[in-house]
């Protein structure tokens, strides 16, 4: 098992620009660094479903099935599309005045966490195309004479959450300073609910068009493959 390439590997991607590290930012943009790491850690815990799903043989079932992977997709789509109307709506219940939206922001966090946290693993397990990348990404990586495969997987899976979520966390830490710095809280709340819709639907749109073009992944799938999942 390739595991010091698979860490740079799996870097790599994660800092790639993509709608899960664009989620993290906008979140804590918006609300602070905590939500950010909040949304994160959704996410990251969905890693461990898909990888333990890869490891039973079960992503493949899915993978191979147009009806489950269809929908799967669409249950995705659907959530990202809610979420996006309900951010929305929320934008008429910021009676606070600018000058009070830093605390008030700070208070919500604390009441928002596990929410967001959910918000996150939601949004990943839901999401199609990390099926599909498992399916591709791990076997690079993986000794074709090893005796324990699904242990290998499980190993890798554990690695590219680690990974993830901590490149995630500098992200939120970073993009939480950068707001506080230059008072990007100091937007209107209605154009913040504008953004986080944005975002929400941003994610939906390449998962709905990406199934069109499915296809399973063979052993060896190309590397361009990769790059659209983060």
């Amino acid at each position: 098992m390739k595991l010091l390439e698979f860490i740079v590997a799996s870097s790599l991607l994660t800092l790639m620009p993509g709608p899960d590290i664009l989620f993290v930012m906008a979140q804590s943009i918006v609300q602070g660094r905590k939500t950010g790491i909040a949304v994160a850690l959704g996410l990251c815990s969905g890693l461990f479903v898909h990888t333990a799903l890869a490891a039973l043989g079960i992503s493949l079932i899915i993978a191979s099935s147009p009806i489950l992977f269809a929908a799967i997709r669409y249950a995705g789509i659907a959530y990202l599309i809610y979420m996006g109307i309900v951010s929305l709506r929320s934008r008429n219940d910021a009676s606070v005045s600018i000058a009070d939206s830093t605390a008030t922001l700070q208070n919500e966090s604390a009441g928002t966490f596990g929410k967001l946290y959910r918000t996150g693993i939601t949004m990943n397990l839901l999401n199609p195309k990390i099926i599909l990348f498992f399916l591709a990404f791990f076997p690079q990586f993986l000794d074709k004479t090893s005796a324990t495969p699904r242990i290998d997987i499980l190993i890798l899976g554990t690695t590219f959450a680690a990974v993830a979520i901590t490149i995630f966390t500098i992200v939120a830490l970073v993009a939480d300073w950068v707001s506080a710095r230059f008072g990007a809280r100091q937007i209107p709340p209605a154009t913040l609910a504008w953004i986080r819709a944005g975002v929400y639907w941003t994610i939906a749109v390449p998962v709905l068009f990406y199934g069109r073009q499915r296809q399973l992944p063979s052993t060896q799938p190309r590397n361009e493959k990769y790059f659209c999942i983060r």
